[in-house]
This record gives C-alpha cells, sequence and structure tokens, in this order.
C-alpha cells in the first residue's frame, strides 16, 4: 500500500481503493464503434434491410460502445431503402408499356397466322373433290360472312376443314390471344367472295392501326 493511499484511508473514512480500478475498467470496456455498426454502415449502401437489421441489433446492444454509427446505418438503410423503391417504380413505369407493347404485337402475328391457317383450311376444303359433288358438301354460300365456329363438322366440308386445321372447329375461337379494347379479341370468319377469294377476319380485334385483324387470299 503506497503512502498515498495511506493518506487516503487515513484521512478520508469514504475513501474506496477500488473506485479507480472500477473506473479504469469503465473506460476501457466503453470504446469506439463495434465491427458490428462498421457492418451494418457498408450493407446500409448495399444491401439496405440487411444493413438495417444489422444497426438495429447493434443498437439494442448493451456492449457500452457509441452507438452513432448504427444510429447513421439505420437512417441510411431507410433512406436507400426508399431510393431504391422509387428507382424501381420508375423504371416499371417506363419498361412495363413496351413490354406490353412487344406482347401485344406478338399475339397480333399469332392471330394473324391462325386466320392464314383458317384461309388456307377453307382453300383446301373447297377444292376438294368430295366437297364439290357432294350433297352434303356444306359449301359456304358466296359474299356471307360465316362464323368458324358455325360450321358443320358432319359435312364434308366441315371434315377437310377441321383435318386441315388440326383441331376441332368449337376449339379455334379460343386460339385467339390479342386484346381489342381490353378483352380478348373475338369473332373469327371467314368469307368467299366472288368464288375466287377467301377472306378471313377477326371481327373484335384491333391489328395495331385501328384495324380489324384480317387476311385476303386469291386461289
Amino acid at each position: 500500500m503506497d503512502q498515498n493511499q495511506n493518506f487516503n484511508q487515513n484521512y478520508n473514512p469514504n475513501y474506496n481503493p477500488n473506485y479507480n480500478s472500477n473506473m479504469n475498467n469503465a473506460v476501457q470496456e466503453k470504446g469506439g464503434p463495434s465491427g458490428l455498426s462498421i457492418a451494418a454502415l457498408v450493407f446500409a449502401f448495399l444491401l439496405s434491410p440487411i444493413g438495417l437489421i444489422l444497426g438495429i441489433v447493434d443498437l439494442i446492444k448493451k456492449d457500452g460502445r457509441t452507438k452513432g454509427l448504427s444510429i447513421a446505418a439505420i437512417i441510411t438503410s431507410i433512406v436507400m431503402g426508399f431510393i431504391s423503391l422509387i428507382v424501381c417504380a420508375v423504371l416499371l413505369a417506363i419498361i412495363y408499356p413496351s413490354v406490353v407493347k412487344y406482347e401485344q404485337k406478338s399475339y397480333i402475328a399469332n392471330d394473324m397466322q391462325l386466320c392464314a391457317n383458317v384461309r388456307n383450311a377453307v382453300i383446301t376444303a373447297m377444292m376438294d373433290p368430295a366437297v364439290i359433288t357432294s350433297s352434303n358438301s356444306g359449301l359456304p354460300h358466296n359474299d356471307d360472312w360465316i362464323y368458324v365456329e358455325d360450321i358443320d363438322p358432319d359435312t364434308y366440308f366441315g371434315m377437310v376443314f377441321e383435318e386441315c386445321m388440326g383441331s376441332d372447329i368449337d376449339e379455334l375461337e379460343g386460339q385467339i390471344q390479342s386484346t381489342y379494347r381490353g378483352k380478348t379479341a373475338s369473332g373469327l370468319q371467314f368469307r368467299i367472295v366472288n368464288g375466287n377469294e377467301v377472306e378471313v377476319r377477326i371481327e373484335n380485334s384491333d391489328n395495331g392501326d385501328g384495324e380489324e385483324i384480317s387476311i385476303v387470299n386469291y386461289y
């Protein structure tokens, strides 16, 4: 025991020899920011949700360290999260219309091909000998628009037509993919004009230029 300690004990009845030691330990325990808070701040910029979680964990942790960096990490994570949401919303607003437009173009191309297939099937059926000579030919009249779904599959025309299409007649309307005024286009029709022209259209449709999807062929 040194002289200063003897002096304090003699003249200060409340003297605690462990007081200075406890104070030194407290000072040593209380340091700068923890590694967790540093990691939180880094992740706040790179991956804000993780930075936010790490910042909160470090903030509530009782380790005697300063918490300023944890608070900064939490605030930064929240700000970066809002910025990310705004950027995503702007990108979505820019990209989404282009995606929808491209998708609609692909649907229109599909429907144009469907019309071409119907046209070819009609021409093939019209030229089939059984259709030409049979009393049950089912051959449509000139100039009349006929819904494809109204073709009678029990006639020779209907049987040849179905064979060419590779699908049942009542399934063809469901193959339309494009949209018209917010709904799926509808009304797959054909007609024979002047005996040598086959027109096919989708009655309620839009080809992208404000006109119905249609195709014409002479045979």
